[in-house]
């Protein structure tokens, strides 16, 4: 698998009350390691998305922001998520979509991309269906760090 871009949802997939998720940091300082672009999605405002990623250190970690009212769109469609990974210059085959909801793994999988749900921010009912329907799944960050 070529994984040339990622686009993370704000604020479930990254962030848990504003705190960046445990070993979030470390996984995306692989992903830029390894020469993988990344790019936020956000129902946000722009100034409250930046601020939090601001505050939980890791702003300069993606190459942009995108937010609904930017895109014209809600951010659990595939309208979003295609906007974003047009701005990172990649195909849906070279990108991967972490999400924290249902909901996005379902809009990301019927987009044709692939989705890594990310624990933390579902309920146990939420948290199954995702599981089943995503192409992985990652309940805590440091379960990343442990197969590198």
């Amino acid at each position: 698998m070529r994984l040339q871009s990622a686009i993370f949802t704000l604020p479930d997939a990254l962030l848990d009350g504003g705190a960046l998720r445990p070993g979030a940091d470390k996984v995306l300082s692989i992903l830029k390691m390894e020469s993988v672009w990344l790019y936020a999605v956000t129902a946000l405002d722009r100034a409250e998305a930046q601020a939090l990623l601001r505050s939980a250190g890791i702003e300069g970690d993606f190459r942009g922001l995108l937010t609904e009212r930017e895109a014209g769109c809600a951010v659990c469609s595939g309208t979003m998520l295609e906007k974003a990974m047009r701005r990172l210059r990649s195909q849906k085959a070279d990108t991967v979509i972490f999400t924290g909801t249902f909901a996005l793994v379902e809009t990301a999988k019927k987009a044709g991309f692939r989705a890594v749900a990310v624990g933390g921010a579902a309920g146990e009912d939420e948290w199954r269906r995702m599981c089943a329907l995503a192409d992985y799944e990652l309940p805590h960050y440091e379960d990343w760090l442990r197969l590198e």
